[in-house]
């Protein structure tokens, strides 16, 4: 297992719309050097397989889009697909999100989605979470003012940390929010793609957590 981990790493950073730790060149100038148009740039953090990238990517041509997330094996068979596909608007990043204000460059990022992240339940591992304070400091960086945050998850004591996390920041607005995306009258084109994670807890009777919101500062 160690082995194909170490394979699906080595493909993915020879592939072309894959990128790793030493794509900083590109801050500031993905979509000229890479996308090559001048299309909207948004951003799916923790991706795991990128289902939701891919969908997205799909529905919306004239939108680039890229699939970040820590371990670069996981990207390799969405990133395999892609180039099969000839889907040209999504490119893969392997970073820690944490040094993701090394790869964009102010006010770069559109819009962010955040879906489905690890709840790190222990409170020794809280400081792991997606939508701690010092990750929406990075989050606030790169992404233009105005700009949407998307934030999904199936997991209820994540998603009132999270409210109170967000609630607790400075100059937030917020767009939507809802305890079951899939029966509610927020849930559009975009929020009713589903990640594979999504599927299977909707199966399992567990419903979608939601909350739509920018930065106003």
């Amino acid at each position: 297992m160690a082995r194909r981990k170490q394979l699906k790493k080595a493909e993915f950073l020879i592939f072309d719309n894959c990128f790793g730790a030493e794509s900083q060149n590109l801050k500031g100038i993905w979509r000229e050097k890479h996308f090559q148009n001048q299309n909207p740039l948004i951003l799916e953090l923790g991706c795991g397989t990128a289902a939701l990238s891919f969908g997205l990517a799909t529905l919306f041509p004239d939108k680039n889009y890229i699939g970040i997330d820590l371990k670069p094996a996981r990207l390799w068979k969405p990133a395999g697909k892609a180039l099969e596909d000839g889907q040209k608007n999504i490119a893969f990043l392997g970073i820690h999100l944490l040094k993701i204000d090394e790869y964009f460059a102010e006010g770069e990022a559109d819009e962010l989605w955040i879906t489905f992240p690890d709840p790190f339940p222990k409170n020794k591992q809280a400081k792991h979470r997606m939508i701690n304070p010092p990750f929406l400091k990075l989050y606030r960086k790169i992404l233009k003012k105005g700009g949407k945050v998307h934030f999904k998850t199936d997991n209820p004591d994540l998603f009132q940390y999270a409210l109170e996390v967000f609630v607790s920041e400075k100059n937030i607005r917020f767009h939507a929010l809802t305890f079951d995306l899939h029966h509610s009258p927020v849930l559009n084109e975009e929020n009713r793609i589903k990640t594979a994670y999504e599927e299977r807890f909707l199966s399992e009777g567990i419903a979608t957590k939601y909350v739509c919101f920018e930065f106003t500062e």
